[in-house]
């Protein structure tokens, strides 16, 4: 199928007449530090804290400040940033340079959950630890060469086989290609609901900025 912004600009355009909206289908590492600044309001939906701290980095990159050491508000790019954990999200609005910024803020997000290296090799007890297994030890074990990308269909198909057969020699049920996709991605199922919500807490406080009403 299509990639998700190309469809959900293609349907924007399609059901809100005068609006134009333009998909961007790549890394937003690869795009210039130009076009983020055309923006006057950036907002965030992304799947990382690394993607978060970059976009972060990059906006606060932007700010200018006067001889006395006060932030030029021309050169502020607010950021509103939507994300959803099961059930759980927020909306959050950061203003680099007046308010804590995504870096100064990073003890909210709670720490990924990692398992012993031993356990891993020795005494396996979960699919997750099947797949990590295959994921963390024998990859770079059997392809030193080669850094395993998480974006790469062979490489979660190699990935989900090794596990597979390692969850076979210790009695361990439940490996799945979707399973291993998640593991290795750390993707957590997403709720519709609790994405709609954030969604309209996000887009109203894009309203209340672009319309500098607060009520």
């Amino acid at each position: 199928g299509k990639p998700k912004a190309v469809v959900a600009a293609e349907r924007i355009t399609q059901r809100v007449s005068g609006v134009r909206v333009q998909s961007h289908f790549d890394r937003i590492e690869n795009k210039p530090p130009q076009f983020y600044k055309d923006f006057h309001i950036i907002v965030l939906g992304l799947d990382s804290v690394e993607a978060r701290a970059w976009i972060n980095a990059t906006v606060c990159g932007f700010l200018e400040y006067d001889a006395e050491g006060n932030v030029d508000l021309a050169t502020v790019k607010p950021l509103v940033d939507g994300g959803t954990e099961g059930f759980r999200g927020h909306a959050r609005v950061i203003i680099p340079g007046v308010t804590p910024c995504f870096a100064c803020t990073m003890w909210l997000f709670p720490p990924q959950v990692k398992f012993p290296l031993c356990t891993l090799a020795e005494t396996p007890r979960t699919p997750v630890h099947c797949i990590e297994y295959a994921h963390l030890i024998q990859w770079p074990r059997e392809n030193p060469a080669t850094e395993f990308d998480v974006d790469s269909s062979a490489h979660l198909t190699w990935c989900f086989e090794q596990a597979t057969r390692r969850a076979g020699e210790f009695g361990i049920q439940g490996v799945t290609l979707s399973l291993t996709q998640g593991v290795v991605k750390n993707i957590i199922p997403a709720i519709a609901s609790t994405n709609a919500i954030v969604a309209a807490a996000c887009a109203t406080e894009v309203l209340k900025m672009a319309t500098m009403c607060s009520a």
